[in-house]
């Protein structure tokens, strides 16, 4: 999934006034986000080089796509001032984001090497 699919789906389920830059801008800003979450808990630095790519392939898989989706939706409904629809996307954003951060987490748990003596 790239940059460009995502935004290309945003437009057909809201339509908007917004330029691709603008959501590019938001897409990058959750991006960053979602690849530093990662590299928590997978010991590496996170890989920003995507900024500097026309069309990113995204971190995450297809069927998380709605999490990009719902971000994108939110700040245009933020950035329209209508309040009520914001907070109704950023719930569902912040929904999938928990469930996904919940799910890496159990899967990326990282090596301890802590020993406990009794």
């Amino acid at each position: 999934m790239t940059t460009s699919d995502v935004i290309t789906k945003c437009d057909r389920i809201k339509p908007n006034e917004y330029s691709y830059g603008q959501k590019r801008e938001w897409l990058n800003k959750i991006e960053s986000e979602i690849r530093q979450y990662a590299s928590m808990y997978s010991g590496k630095n996170a890989d920003l080089s995507y900024t500097n790519v026309e069309n990113p392939v995204l971190f995450l898989d297809d069927i998380y796509m709605d999490i990009y989706l719902y971000y994108i939706i939110s700040m245009i409904d933020l950035s329209n001032q209508e309040y009520a629809l914001y907070n109704n996307s950023s719930s569902f954003y912040n929904d999938r984001l928990r469930n996904w951060q919940k799910k890496y987490r159990r899967e990326n748990m990282p090596e301890c090497n802590v020993s406990i003596n009794l």
